[in-house]
């Protein structure tokens, strides 16, 4: 990633996100925040705006003033040691690796010395979400009261993790997948300053294959440009380099694969595939591009080019292929995500199930109600398919079986069977979440339940420590919100026993 290094921008003017500039530009030629939460995928310059604004704030040539906003020099030695990584008062932090209470307590006793040399001390704390509740609730208090001299940039990839006290206390940029023109932009840059021969189609192309990541798409332009052997990089090259020239042949043997759900062709193809080096991710991305092709299609009433699906039936397989688009990047075998969807997808995973009220027929969606494929199976059994399927022995399927039939059509006054039968099955969902959440679950009751918050009471504090945790009480408010069918906010008590 030698280029995604050397041409990182250093000024506002240099960012191509034109968002994020006029963004910074506006919020520089105010009162500068002293907290910034930069949110988005990754590749896409959040690091990078972090340094620019910490470049901002310590100057010390005079600053370009311009009618929008501020640019930094470049040329003194804040600037120079800031682009160099080498400023003493501009402290990265991979909170991926420093996620401990320790580490911030040590944070929050070096923030109240004065800066070294800048104006300001700059804490970039890169992976933000990664912090652990206890390290959420140290910041906080740095947060709510920072020295004059401390600024705090938070860079985040999952933003859902970040506690709603911490989000509130920062100004929020947040960081869109750049657009084809912006992706331009930015790999001009880089052929300029280089110096190398490509013509604009091959650009395009690049663009086109990174998925709206400035870093992915750098990566395959530095890629082009070692292939190239200092010819002119052409769209043809990136093709036989990426292998997708007969990307379209191979589309349209696995439409009719999942149109006719034959896994054992399936992967085969994908063997394949892979034999032939074709770039897995790409390949998913021009499947899910067909696949949208044909939800428009069959939404505008013109049939199917290939599917003989309905509506509902394409809805879901978009779903599966989308997970698998987003797992491949980080999958061990790249290939493993788009098999397991389609095994999900031969095996009717997805598929709706029918329950019965008094007065009407109602679906359910299996998929949202099982993530993993043994507690399908589960679903299945319950709802009387005919499949026998072993349940864990402190729950039967019959104890299931009437507790989902019970929080399914209960009545609106709330009692204790009713709320006996919650809290089994909430413990019962969790098991495909985290087992040993489900057993920290065990040793706690329901305290209290009015329609719209669901007390959780537990004796230990141990056990309320764990529950607290944010990833834990979203599982928990989606849990509910899927027995009950509606959102509940969900609070864990400290009681003794």
């Amino acid at each position: 990633m030698v280029f995604y290094r050397k041409y990182r921008p250093q000024k506002i003017d240099d960012l191509d996100s034109q968002a994020v500039r006029e963004t910074l530009v506006s919020v520089l030629n105010q009162d500068v925040p002293h907290a910034f939460l930069f949110t988005g995928p990754k590749g896409l310059g959040k690091t990078s705006s972090a340094r620019i604004i910490a470049k901002v704030v310590n100057c010390t040539e005079s600053v370009k003033k311009r009618k929008d906003g501020f640019e930094p020099c470049d040329n003194c030695e804040q600037c120079i040691s800031i682009a160099n990584g080498t400023n003493m008062d501009i402290l990265e932090i991979d909170a991926a690796s420093n996620r401990g209470i320790d580490e911030i307590r040590d944070l929050k006793e070096k923030i109240r010395l004065a800066p070294m040399s800048a104006s300001k001390k700059v804490y970039i704390i890169d992976e933000v979400h990664m912090l652990t509740t206890e390290a959420f609730n140290a910041l906080l208090k740095t947060l709510e009261e920072p020295p004059d001299h401390a600024m705090f940039i938070l860079c985040t990839t999952e933003p859902q993790k970040v506690p709603a006290t911490i989000i509130s206390r920062c100004f929020h940029i947040a960081f869109k997948k750049a657009t084809d023109e912006e992706l331009v932009r930015a790999f001009s840059r880089i052929v300029k300053g280089e110096k190398i021969a490509i013509d604009k189609k091959a650009l395009s192309y690049i663009a086109s294959l990174s998925d709206g990541s400035f870093r992915d798409g750098t990566k395959i332009l530095e890629e082009a440009t070692f292939f190239s052997q200092g010819e002119e990089i052409t769209q043809k090259l990136i093709e036989e380099k990426y292998n997708t020239t007969n990307v379209a042949s191979f589309i349209e043997e696995m439409m009719q694969c999942l149109n006719n759900k034959d896994t054992k062709k399936a992967f085969k193809l994908i063997s394949e595939l892979g034999k032939q080096g074709i770039d897995m991710k790409y390949f998913l991305q021009s499947l899910i591009e067909n696949l949208h092709r044909e939800l428009i299609s069959q939404l505008e009433s013109h049939g199917s080019e290939y599917l003989n699906l309905d509506i509902n039936e394409i809805k879901n397989l978009f779903v599966l292929l989308s997970k698998a688009y987003q797992e491949v990047k980080y999958a061990v075998l790249p290939q493993l995500p788009l098999e397991l969807a389609i095994i999900e997808w031969g095996e009717n995973k997805y598929e709706e199930v029918k329950t019965f009220n008094i007065d009407k027929e109602e679906k359910i969606s299996v998929s949202s109600l099982r993530k993993q494929i043994g507690d399908i199976k589960k679903i299945k059994a319950i709802y009387g398919n005919g499949e026998k399927v072993q349940s864990n022995k402190d729950e039967t399927p019959k104890e299931t079986e009437r507790a989902v039939s019970s929080l399914l059509h209960a009545s609106n006054h709330v009692t204790d069977e009713w709320l006996n039968t919650l809290w089994k099955n909430i413990i019962f969902e969790m098991k495909s979440y985290n087992h040993t959440i489900a057993g920290v679950l065990r040793g706690c009751r329901i305290g209290s339940y009015d329609k719209k918050k669901l007390v959780i009471e537990t004796g230990y504090k141990f056990h309320k420590e764990r529950l607290d945790d944010l990833s834990t009480k979203t599982e928990l408010a989606r849990i509910c919100k899927m027995l009950i069918g509606k959102n509940v906010a969900v609070e864990v008590e400290l009681k003794g026993r």
